[in-house]
C-alpha cells in the first residue's frame, strides 16, 4: 500500500471533496465491499433528525462510556478538527491511524475509478473510514450519526444496527429530502430496520404520522419520549439544569439550552432500549452530568456577555428563541447571524425579531455562505436596527461596540461558523 503523510491526506480530502454531495448507496456499497464489510462488525445506534442529533449523540455516547463501554462516535460538522468526527470514548482518531485508513481507502477508490465505477464522495470515505476504525479499535458500541436525510445517506449501509434513534424532525434541505414535514419525515425514517427497535422524539403530527406508518409497516417496537413524564426542577446559566424523569430523579445537564432537556430524555429512552445487562442507573446520572457538546448555547464571553449557538432552520431557532427568553427576559439582546443561502432565512429572521431589535450580518466563510448584503436586506423588514456586518470579525467588533454592560450578544447560524468565533475570542 502507498502510505500517504497526513498532508497529504488532507490535501486528497480536499480534492474529493469537490465533488459536493451525493446521495446515493451505491458507491458506499461498492467501497465497503471493497473494504471488507467492517460495519458487519458492530453494534451500531443509528441517529437521524433535523435537530439535537449531535446532542442525542453525545449523551447516549457519554452514558455508555459511564457504563464502562468502548463508544466509537461519528459526527459531522465538526467544529475545531477535522480528526473530531471519528473518535472513541472523546479522543479523536490518531493522525498515523486516519492516514493508514485513509490510504488504504484511496487506493480502493482508485480501484473503483480504473473499472469505470463512479469514485466514492467525501462523505461516503469518511464514512468508510469510520466503521474500518471502529472495528480496528473493537468498540462495543458505535453511535453513528447521519449526514442528510437517513433514506440515501451514506451511513444507512448499515443493514442490523442495534438501535434506531429519530430525534426532532423539521424543515431542512427540502432541495433534497422533499418540500414537506412528511416528505422529509420518510426520507428519516430510512433508517428504521425491520428487527431493531427505534426510539422517537416527538413530534409535530404530520411528521409522527409518517414514522408511526412506517414502525408498523416494518413490525419494529417503537418508544416515544414521554413528555408528560419529564418535570424541570431548576434552570440555573453557566451551573446546571435539573429534572426528572420516568422513575430517573435529581439529573443533572451542563448544557445550557433549554431544549437539552428533551435531549437528555431521548438518550436515556435510548438506553432503556439496548436492554442492557449492565445496571444502568448511576451511569445515566454520570453520564449526562459529564456531558459536553460545544457550539450549542455555548458561552463564549463573559465580558461581554457572548452566547453562541449552531440554530439554522426554523425549528432550531425557535428552540434557541426560547433559550433566550428563558434566561434573559429583561435584558436587551443583540443579535449576530450568519447562514447558508439555501437555508429558510426569511423564516429564521421572523422566528428571532420578537427577542431584539436588531441584528448584525456576517457572511459564512463557505461558497455556501449567504451573502451578509442580502442577509440585511431581508432583516430590514423585522428589525428596526438591520446592520451588515459582511465578516464575522467585524460583526462581532460592531456587536461589542453597541453593548451596554447589562446587554447580551447573540451569534447563531450554520455551525462552520462557531470556530471562526472561537478563534476570533481566542477560544480553544
Amino acid at each position: 500500500m502507498n502510505q500517504m503523510t497526513y498532508e497529504e491526506t488532507m490535501d486528497w480530502i480536499q480534492q474529493i471533496g469537490k465533488s459536493g454531495i451525493v446521495l446515493g448507496l451505491e458507491r458506499m456499497e461498492e467501497l465497503l465491499n471493497r473494504l471488507g464489510r467492517p460495519e458487519r462488525a458492530l453494534n451500531i445506534i443509528h441517529v437521524a433528525g433535523t435537530n439535537g442529533k449531535g446532542s442525542v449523540c453525545t449523551f447516549i455516547a457519554a452514558i455508555l462510556e459511564a457504563a464502562g463501554y468502548k463508544v466509537g462516535r461519528y459526527i459531522s460538522p465538526t467544529l475545531y478538527d477535522y480528526r473530531e468526527r471519528i473518535q472513541m470514548n472523546g479522543a479523536y482518531i490518531e493522525p498515523e491511524v486516519l492516514t493508514e485508513g485513509m490510504s488504504r481507502i484511496r487506493e480502493i477508490c482508485e480501484s473503483m475509478a480504473a473499472d469505470g465505477l463512479e469514485v466514492p464522495t467525501v462523505f461516503e470515505v469518511e464514512t468508510a473510514l469510520s466503521f474500518w476504525y471502529f472495528k480496528k479499535k473493537s468498540c462495543d458500541f458505535v453511535v453513528l450519526e447521519t449526514g442528510m436525510g437517513g433514506r440515501l445517506d451514506s451511513t444507512n449501509v448499515v443493514e442490523h444496527p442495534v438501535l434506531s434513534v429519530i430525534t426532532s424532525i423539521s424543515m431542512d434541505h427540502m432541495a433534497q429530502l422533499g418540500n414537506t414535514l412528511s416528505a422529509i419525515a420518510f426520507e428519516k425514517a430510512g433508517i428504521l430496520k425491520s428487527g431493531t427497535p427505534a426510539v422517537l422524539a416527538s413530534q409535530k403530527p404530520e411528521a409522527m404520522d409518517v414514522l408511526l406508518a412506517q414502525c408498523r409497516e416494518k413490525n419494529i417496537p417503537s418508544a416515544v419520549v414521554a413528555w408528560d413524564q419529564m418535570v424541570v426542577r431548576e434552570r440555573r446559566l453557566f451551573v446546571h439544569q435539573t429534572f426528572d424523569y420516568k422513575q430517573y430523579k435529581g439529573l443533572s445537564i451542563h448544557l445550557d439550552g433549554t431544549y437539552q432537556v428533551e435531549n437528555a430524555c431521548l438518550a436515556i429512552e435510548a438506553i432503556e432500549a439496548l436492554k442492557l445487562e449492565t445496571p444502568m442507573q448511576r451511569a445515566i446520572t454520570q453520564g449526562l452530568s459529564g456531558a459536553r457538546w460545544p457550539g450549542r448555547f455555548q458561552c463564549l464571553s463573559k465580558e461581554p456577555l457572548i452566547f453562541i449557538d449552531g440554530a439554522h432552520n426554523p425549528d432550531g431557532t425557535a428552540a434557541l428563541r426560547e433559550t433566550i427568553e428563558t434566561y434573559f427576559p429583561e435584558r436587551r439582546k443583540i443579535l449576530v447571524m450568519g447562514v447558508f443561502a439555501d437555508k429558510d432565512y426569511e423564516a429564521i429572521l421572523k422566528e428571532m425579531h420578537s427577542v431584539s431589535e436588531m441584528l448584525i450580518s456576517f457572511t459564512p466563510q463557505n461558497v455556501r455562505g449567504l451573502d451578509s448584503g442580502d442577509l440585511k436586506i431581508a432583516a430590514q423588514r423585522y428589525f428596526d436596527q438591520a446592520i451588515d456586518g459582511k465578516t464575522g470579525e467585524n460583526a462581532l467588533e460592531i456587536a461589542k461596540k453597541q453593548a451596554g454592560p447589562e446587554d447580551v450578544i447573540i451569534i447563531f447560524g450554520s455551525l462552520s461558523t462557531i470556530s471562526t468565533f472561537c478563534d476570533i475570542l481566542g477560544i480553544k
